[in-house]
């Protein structure tokens, strides 16, 4: 008996170290694309560019090894299957769940394993990946000056030089408009003046010479004012060339470990007990207020029946006012609960959809009969794309709190699970596919 389980284990090896080749390398190929345009013309070492690749392959990991152990238990089984490998096993009285049983605690490992990496390693990958592509975008391609064209590079300013001397950096008839302000637009003109580099390449330096300021206020066209000068220095930033690494403690919900989230959980959950509590403090104040035996002014000595229904009608809309802030605080609160409880679920989720693979897989690899890697990745898309369906279906409802997060996170696995135990159940016993369901009718 364990030589036949160990012998489809090894029928699982090959086939998923091919599919997670494969499956890795084309998300790497849909990935490459989109950071093309990000780093052309930055000018940066191809070491830079395969560490952004190799930080962003943690979540590829995270997708192609639970879409690779599906592509596998079809394969494996489906080759079973058109050998007749898998009748003789049944005709030796070997129970189905007994060959499945061994591939469920290989993927209790694969899934025990994912957890831990989405949970102390991935968080930091994506935070990584995150600065260093949020770095990438500070950079400038590196700006080459020439006469009689607009540089429009510099972000907020549009530059424009009708001679340069590039061996003395001597400029002349230079004109710069700084829009950085879009209300308050300035125009600097000057007869001629000098160009370096400072802030080790990070800003540049015009000392400009013979020249007029125009500040033009949009808002106020009247307000226009013009300024001469004889000699006039202008630093412009923004034009680094350089990558600078920059660090922040500052963590999305995707780059916190699970115990971070959950004290966000937490510290939620306890904004919301407190603003219940302030309710129930303000409702009881006030029925207090309303059902004592008098009932006293704030602003006269006196009670008349119309300046005590002026009190009580001002008391309740400031009643209302406060309930209403308090129960817009705990809807807000309730949201970042929800969004912190999908990240959490999502690190156990996803991981655990090997075993719900490996259920669906099995019985489909069998009544496939095929063990051809066309027919195996063609099923595995069909199903990731149902999962996947359900899984950002179910985040988005979470996340505007028509449904639980973890009916969100959880479902796909759960139906798909069902599903494949109802499928080895038609395996297992060689009845019609809707033998069940006339059973039950």
């Amino acid at each position: 008996m364990k030589k036949i389980q160990l012998y489809i284990l090894k029928e699982h090896v090959v086939p998923f170290i091919f599919a997670f080749l494969i499956i890795t390398f084309l998300l790497i190929i849909d990935y490459v694309p989109k950071i093309i345009d990000h780093v052309i013309d930055k000018d940066l070492s191809i070491w830079v560019v395969l560490e952004l690749i190799g930080l962003n392959l943690a979540w590829m990991l995270a997708l192609s090894i639970p879409m690779s152990v599906l592509v596998a238990s079809l394969m494996a089984f489906g080759r079973l299957s058109s050998d007749f490998e898998i009748i003789a096993i049944k005709s030796s009285g070997i129970h189905l769940f007994q060959i499945i049983l061994p591939l469920l605690l290989a993927g209790s490992l694969i899934s025990f394993g994912m957890v831990e990496f989405n949970d102390k390693v991935l968080p930091d990958l994506n935070k990584k990946a995150r600065l260093l592509w949020g770095n990438i975008s500070a950079m400038r391609p590196t700006i080459m000056f020439k006469s009689g064209i607009f540089i429009t590079d510099i972000p907020g300013y549009i530059i424009l030089i009708d001679k340069i001397d590039h061996a003395t950096s001597r400029v002349e008839g230079v004109s710069i408009t700084d829009n950085k302000d879009p209300s308050r637009t300035r125009l600097i003109v000057a007869e001629y003046g000098f160009l370096k580099t400072i802030d080790n390449g990070r800003s540049i330096q015009f000392t400009l010479y013979n020249g007029e300021v125009h500040t033009f206020d949009l808002k106020d066209p009247d307000n226009y004012q013009k300024l001469n000068f004889q000699n006039q220095i202008i630093n412009i930033s923004g034009t680094g060339s350089e990558l600078v690494r920059t660090d922040t403690e500052y963590r999305t919900d995707r780059e916190m470990p699970i115990n971070q989230l959950q004290n966000n959980v937490d510290r939620a959950f306890e904004a919301v007990a407190s603003n219940r509590n302030r309710i129930s403090t303000m409702l009881e104040s006030q029925f207090s207020a309303l059902f004592t035996d008098s009932l006293s002014l704030k602003t006269a000595d006196k009670i008349t029946d119309s300046a005590a229904l002026a009190q009580v009608r001002a008391d309740a809309q400031e009643l209302r006012r406060r309930m209403d802030r308090s129960l817009q605080q705990i809807a807000t609160q309730q949201r970042v609960v929800n969004k912190y409880k999908i990240e959490i679920y999502k690190k156990y989720s996803i991981p655990m959809a090997t075993l719900a693979f490996i259920l669906i897989g099995t019985p489909l690899g069998i009544l496939s009969r095929k063990g051809g890697m066309g027919m195996a990745i063609t099923i595995s898309i069909l199903l990731f794309i149902i999962y996947w369906a359900f899984l950002i279906g179910g985040e988005d409802l979470a996340d505007r709190g028509l449904l639980s997060p973890f009916v969100a996170m959880w479902g796909a696995n759960i139906l798909l699970g069902c599903i494949g135990l109802y499928l080895i159940y038609i395996v297992i016993t060689e009845k019609p596919f809707f033998a069940f369901f006339r059973k039950i009718n």
